[in-house]
């Protein structure tokens, strides 16, 4: 009997950027005929290009075939270098550039033939991809490998030199992590990297210098009041502004902690207004003891417009992706829902051609998964989470991003991207991005996010409003109008608070009188909350207990009215008013005068005289009158 062999060739799919693939050969049988253990290693150097080299061992599990070539087939367009060997020397390579792909070709100098038979074999290139300095961080990203049958082992080794600096982010966490000759090893195994890549920043900060352009407009036939959403502070983000012009009437803040800075517009006015400013964005949340209202919570996991979380097939969708895990926290819960947007949608770019996309909402997009932006990333997320009882809500802003392939960004031809957040007790507002962990094939943007997201709007008591920087045009109008660029330069907020105290000067004693507080901050940055006390040596200031100046943004005006009175009418003395703002003492002198001296006396002489003149007038009246009448009965008879 003759015993068929048939030559099968080996082609293993190695999709670097957006994911890994591995597959033997089309043919059932031989994809199971074949084990391989990997040991790799990424090594990066002090200017970016990483060093792959990937240590392959090849064991034939079947007598029927064997193998004779490999491809590779990568992603990245930027590589260098490449280099195979095997026991019997330097492999034959080949390699061919199509569109934003590169396929390596590899030719062993040997067959592996027979039950058992193994091959180890090394192949090495360099790339750009990996690697790339954003500002003042670092970025390495490693794609996740796909699971496939018969992968024995997968050991992973990235090194970085220590000049990038601490890491700040590493996700997964790594199974041990070492230095060595300059250089920061971090070790990571299979089963970290099969539901997702490597996600590594060096480095705690990001800054971003923007410019920002608004275009309004009124329509009416009366004149408006009118705001724009300006970027504001967040758990992870502060922002400073060096101008707003023109300069607003005032800048408030939502119940979201949008800033809104506010003008008028009189009737058929248009208005250009420029922010200018910088940000400063954060690995690690600034609030130490997060805490959010029960009132809020609820507010942040009802229905909204394109939050339909009461929908049936929104509920059905949750339960069957919870399963066992309805009592989970909210973190775990979170993930699961995470987990099943980025696999279940589909990015489609062909949507952004449309300069006006069309927002499809969390129910559409569930019946329609093939047709996503991130938009719909995020509604989806955010219904599913609400619907599990977890407060979410979403983030539009800018997103900085090198390669719009892998990390797109949907909203408008402003460079604008949006994703979502949710509540968790123990960490706060945790943001994460199901549309580029989908677009980049598994880098992990769950764990933690880069610091690459700038917030400019949060949409959480409405899913439409506000609407961010880039959005606000001219009827027809088609402009740029954000303008976000990476900065070197770090900065402090400096807040810089002008109190303006108003009372009667001087007060009349007996009478109730009121003072009034104006609370301007001509600084850069936002003036945090903080206790608010008014009080006097002598006068009595009522309601002045348990109050707090509220968040007031640059630009921004808080006002504050007090009842006040004295003990008696006739109370006659000087007083100071003095008003503390936290850490700062705010005084104004005032004078108390009896009611009825001083300049009360000509008031009160003048009123005294014009009732007995009033009176006298009336007297006279009636006495002419009775006069008249009786001249009229001496006529009569």
């Amino acid at each position: 009997m003759i015993n068929r062999i048939f030559t099968a060739s080996i082609f293993l799919f190695l999709l670097i950027l957006p994911q890994r693939v591995y597959a033997i050969s089309d043919q059932p049988s031989a994809k199971a005929g074949f084990a391989t253990s990997y040991d790799v290693l990424y090594d990066v150097n002090e200017s970016g290009i990483t060093t792959v080299t990937e240590k392959v061992t090849l064991k034939n599990l079947t007598s029927e075939y064997y193998a004779n070539q490999f491809k590779l087939t990568t992603g990245a367009t930027q590589i260098s270098d490449i280099k195979a060997t095997d026991p019997g020397g330097a492999l034959e390579v080949t390699q061919e550039q199509k569109d934003t792909t590169t396929t390596i070709g590899v030719k062993f100098n040997q067959q592996v033939a027979g039950l058992g038979k193994t091959l180890p074999w090394v192949i090495s290139f360099k790339s750009k991809d990996f690697a790339e300095k954003s500002g003042k961080v670092w970025e390495v990203r490693v794609p996740k490998v796909s699971s496939t049958s018969n992968l024995e082992s997968y050991n992973l080794t990235l090194a970085v030199p220590q000049s990038f600096g601490e890491p700040s982010l590493i996700s997964p966490i790594p199974k041990s992590q070492t230095i060595s000759a300059g250089k920061i090893f971090l070790t990571f195994e299979k089963d970290q990297l099969l539901n997702s890549g490597i996600s590594a920043n060096f480095g705690n900060i990001q800054l971003f210098d923007f410019d920002l352009s608004y275009h309004l407009e009124n329509n009416n036939w009366m004149p408006i009041l009118t705001s724009i959403a300006l970027p504001p502070d967040t758990s992870f983000q502060d922002v400073i502004y060096q101008r707003i012009e023109p300069s607003p009437l005032n800048v408030t803040v939502d119940n979201d902690g949008n800033y809104l800075a506010w003008f008028k517009l009189n009737r058929g006015q248009k208005l250009d207004v420029k922010a200018i400013g910088s940000a400063k964005l954060y690995t690690n949340s600034k609030v130490k003891n997060p805490f959010l209202d029960e009132s809020l919570k609820k507010k942040y996991t009802e229905s909204n417009k394109y939050w339909e979380k009461d929908n049936p097939q929104i509920i059905n969708k949750l339960n069957e992706i919870l399963g066992d895990s309805v009592t989970a926290d909210a973190e775990t819960k979170a993930r699961l829902i995470f987990r099943f947007v980025v696999n279940y949608l589909k990015y489609d770019p062909s949507r952004l051609k449309d300069s006006n996309i069309e927002r499809l909402g969390a129910v559409t997009a569930l019946a329609n998964p093939d047709s996503a932006v991130c938009m719909e990333f995020t509604d989806l997320f955010i219904a599913l989470a609400r619907t599990a009882g977890i407060p979410a809500r979403e983030l539009d802003g800018y997103a900085y991003t090198s390669n719009t392939a892998l990390r797109p960004l949907s909203l408008t031809k402003d460079i604008l991207h949006a994703w979502p957040e949710y509540w968790d007790e123990r960490r706060g507002w945790v943001m994460v991005d199901p549309t580029w962990e989908n677009t980049t094939g598994g880098v992990d943007y769950f764990s933690k996010l880069d610091l690459n997201h700038f917030v400019f709007v949060i949409k959480g008591f409405s899913s439409s409003e506000p609407i961010a920087a880039g959005s606000y045009k001219y009827t027809g109008q088609d402009s740029r109008d954000v303008q976000v660029a990476l900065s070197e330069i770090d900065f402090l907020g400096h807040p810089q608070i002008d109190v303006q105290i108003d009372v009667p000067n001087p007060f009349m004693s007996g009478l109730p009188g009121i003072v009034k507080l104006k609370i301007k901050n001509t600084g850069n940055a936002v003036y945090p909350s903080v206790p608010l006390t008014i009080a006097a040596e002598k006068l009595l200031i009522l309601n002045s207990e348990g109050q707090n100046s509220g968040l007031i943004p640059p630009f921004g005006v808080s006002e504050f009215s007090f009842n006040t009175r004295t003990k008696s009418l006739l109370n006659s003395y000087s007083d100071q008013i003095y008003v503390l703002l936290g850490s700062q003492k705010f005084t104004k002198d005032i004078v108390i005068g009896p009611f009825l001296l001083f300049q009360t006396m000509p008031i009160m002489i003048g009123v005294v005289g014009a009732l007995m003149f009033l009176i006298y007038l009336t007297v006279l009246g009636i006495h002419i009158y009775r006069r008249k009448k009786k001249s009229h009965k001496r006529a009569g008879k």
